[in-house]
């Protein structure tokens, strides 16, 4: 991933919010006559020790499956929320005219090696994870596998595997406004906020907020 200076991000706590805030990736491997395939699958972050994991489950006819056996060249890709961001949000156009439009996002490459875990308690295990990760976000009706009926749940295991994907390496980036004048930041982080782009208006905001402090240590 082509990543300027002021793009990089490598605190590991932003890489996990990423996984954690957006778990569903793409997942890159070949096959054995080397075509690419990608597939789009939910996520659990899994600690173990000072080793992370990236647990799923997979269906057991989807075609990737061989290629996830045993492979030490795999690449999940997370990414945020993204947009489009338009000139007329930075102040400073109104002055020079000298701006144009940028897309603005975070992106975590995750790469690491594979293996499919045939397993009833670890599928289950992975099912729960992810879904009590994501309906604690939710106030109030919150849903737990256990709510279906067991033999229904059995039935539909059967047509799934587990994959884990143990990390090795990761890269990162955040793309949202750094290196532009505080005056025009501040103009994005307004502007997305006007449009209803909360989430992104924040991110803009943290991401240059950590970038500051980040200068002022250097």
């Amino acid at each position: 991933m082509y990543i300027p200076k002021k793009y990089s991000e490598s605190n590991w706590e932003q890489i996990e919010y990423l996984i954690k805030t957006y778990p569903l990736a793409t997942v890159i491997t070949t096959d054995k006559t080397g075509k690419i395939i990608a597939n789009h699958i939910p996520f659990y972050l899994k600690e173990d020790g000072d080793n992370y994991h990236l647990i799923a489950h997979i269906a057991k006819a989807n075609p990737q499956l061989p290629s996830l056996e045993d492979n030490s060249n795999v690449l999940v890709i997370f990414q945020s929320n993204n947009t489009y961001i338009t000139p007329n949000y930075y102040p400073g156009k109104q002055e020079t005219h000298k701006y144009v439009p940028t897309w603005d996002f975070a992106s975590a490459h995750i790469y690491g090696s594979s293996k499919i875990i045939d397993d009833f308690q670890f599928v289950r295990d992975q099912l729960n994870y992810l879904t009590n990760q994501q309906e604690a976000k939710k106030e109030t009706d919150k849903w737990k596998v256990s709510d279906a009926p067991e033999n229904y749940l059995n039935i539909m295991q059967k047509a799934i595997t587990g994959l884990q994907i143990s990390i090795e390496s990761t890269e990162c980036k955040f793309k949202f406004e750094q290196g532009m004048k505080e005056n025009d930041i501040n103009g994005v982080i307004n502007g997305l906020k006007n449009d209803g782009k909360v989430d992104l208006s924040n991110l803009t905001k943290e991401t240059n907020i950590r970038a500051k402090s980040s200068k002022q240590k250097q």
